[in-house]
């Protein structure tokens, strides 16, 4: 291998070491955003998603630099097991644990996103019901709000 596609490897690899640290990031904050969803720490939520716009630019700038580099590396379009399949085998010694590692990190990922959105979602869920009780809506047992409530359940008690 030549110089120049040695530190373009090089370069790749520190790309997805990158990659894996800031997946690693977005997952601990998405953790401790459903953490304080579920103890109904609100105020905590704005921090949380401002952290996690700030790692998504990253990762997007990541992500552009990791085609470019792939594409100079003659794997443009590849997945990084086909990469794999194609690499000479120092290349699978770099970057076969590194793929791995990106690859644990990214189901983590997705594993707080879900538990975070579903935690969130069911913190909305108990709001909607807060405010259509204020408001006088009726909802059933299952704890689905009815917009269209009848007329005598949005009597208040007040003076005309």
């Amino acid at each position: 291998m030549n110089h120049t596609a040695q530190n373009q490897l090089e370069e790749l690899a520190s790309v997805i070491r990158d990659l894996t640290d800031t997946a690693n990031r977005i997952s601990h904050s998405e953790e401790a955003k459903a953490e304080a969803a579920s103890q109904n720490r609100h105020e905590l939520l704005d921090g949380f998603i401002q952290e996690e716009q700030a790692y998504i630019l990253k990762l997007r700038g990541l992500e552009q630099r990791r085609l470019r580099l792939l594409e100079s590396l003659g794997w443009k379009s590849l997945t990084f097991r086909q990469v794999l399949e194609q690499a000479d085998p120092s290349q699978k010694e770099l970057l076969s644990p590194l793929f791995f590692e990106l690859e644990t990190q990214l189901k983590r990922l997705e594993n707080a996103r879900k538990a975070s959105e579903q935690i969130i979602g069911v913190r909305l869920h108990e709001l909607q019901i807060s405010i259509a009780k204020a408001q006088g809506s009726s909802y059933d047992n299952s704890g689905n709000v009815n917009l269209n409530a009848p007329s005598h359940a949005k009597l208040r008690d007040k003076y005309v």
